[in-house]
């Protein structure tokens, strides 16, 4: 493994790592991974907030991967209530040339994709990794230790209160 190799961990950096159609299929499973980390809303509209660079000119595959980007964060943000980044709906970001993820079945994935690909020209049935839990985000150790000193700060400040008023004879 090279030493310098990281996880895209936006759409952003997906398209801005990708040099061809193959590398931006590998970048887009590796953040994929990434999004399965995700516990809440607020981060996951962190990581589509930053619009990535338009990569037509670049890939010369007719627009698709540009579309597929748009449209997996377009389809994400509808199915979990975050609001879709402007950027998403750039009419750039359509394929000119309809691309299909398994053309022998071009008939089901015509019927069975989501509208924000089909409205993109991109027939597939993409997954949906995002699972959000219920609660408080999770907290580093870090701030979990500074929490409980300052818990511990505030008791024995209380208990040094009390301690005062009963030496000097006053009733909490």
């Amino acid at each position: 493994m090279h030493k310098l190799w990281q996880r895209t961990l936006s759409a952003a950096e997906v398209a801005a790592h990708s040099s061809d159609p193959e590398t931006f299929g590998r970048n887009l499973r590796d953040w994929q991974h990434e999004l399965r980390r995700i516990t809440s809303r607020q981060a996951f509209a962190q990581r589509i907030q930053e619009p990535p660079p338009l990569l037509a000119g670049k890939l010369r595959d007719h627009g698709q991967c540009d579309a597929y980007l748009a449209a997996y964060v377009d389809w994400l943000c509808q199915r979990h209530g975050v609001p879709v980044p402007d950027w998403a709906n750039d009419t750039e970001r359509c394929a000119v040339k309809a691309w299909y993820d398994y053309p022998p079945l071009w008939q089901d994935a015509l019927i069975n994709a989501p509208g924000a690909f089909r409205r993109r020209g991109v027939f597939t049935r993409p997954d949906d990794v995002l699972r959000f839990r219920p609660g408080r985000p999770p907290m580093s150790s870090f701030h979990k230790r500074r929490k409980s000193a300052e818990r511990q700060r505030r008791y024995r400040a209380r208990i040094r209160e009390k301690l005062r008023s009963l030496s000097s004879g006053k009733t909490p």
